[in-house]
């Protein structure tokens, strides 16, 4: 990673009843967060996201888009196998989010 190449990062807690999604930003070798968890469909957790990504005015207009895309592609694929896929199957699926284990 180049200096002062920013790297923003989804962390997902997957559960059955609900979806936590928070965005950390990865500076050099250490995470620091950029969003608090929110959670879907609780609250209109992307559309917070959203709202707190444009309240930072460091973070690239592009990260901002693709940590959204990613966001946007988990929630739509909980909504429909939240109660059949593994953890460890939507790891595989989305390799670039980190999902948090709450049972490790």
């Amino acid at each position: 990673m180049a200096v002062g190449q920013q790297e923003l990062q989804l962390k997902v807690l997957w559960l059955k009843n609900v979806l936590g999604l928070a965005i950390d930003q990865k500076v050099t070798k250490h995470l620091y967060p950029v969003t608090q968890y929110y959670f879907w469909p609780r609250t209109e957790a992307w559309d917070q996201l959203k709202l707190e990504l444009d309240s930072k005015g460091w973070l690239p207009e592009k990260e901002k888009v693709l940590i959204l895309n990613l966001a946007t592609d988990v929630i739509t694929h909980w909504r429909t196998n939240r109660n059949t896929d593994s953890i460890d199957t939507v790891q595989n699926q989305f390799k670039e989010a980190v999902f948090v284990d709450l049972n490790a």
